[in-house]
């Protein structure tokens, strides 16, 4: 599998708020990619806008595909 098989990308805020871990879902449920950034600083879950970290994490995984 390769990141074009990505069907879905889904970020998560790690508890200390201060990086984003995305996991790209394929049709195996054996596989999935994962990759996460560091934020300069940290973040709250309530400013934790999901959609566009979802955006970028397509963004993300297009650029290596």
């Amino acid at each position: 599998m390769t990141f074009d098989d990505i069907e879905q990308v889904d970020p998560e805020l790690a508890e200390d708020g201060r990086s984003i871990m995305f996991y790209g879902h394929t049709p195996d449920d054996d596989q999935t990619f994962t990759w996460s950034i560091s934020l300069p600083i940290p973040i709250t879950e309530n400013a934790f806008l999901v959609s566009e970290w979802r955006e970028v994490g397509w963004l993300y995984f297009k650029a290596r595909g």
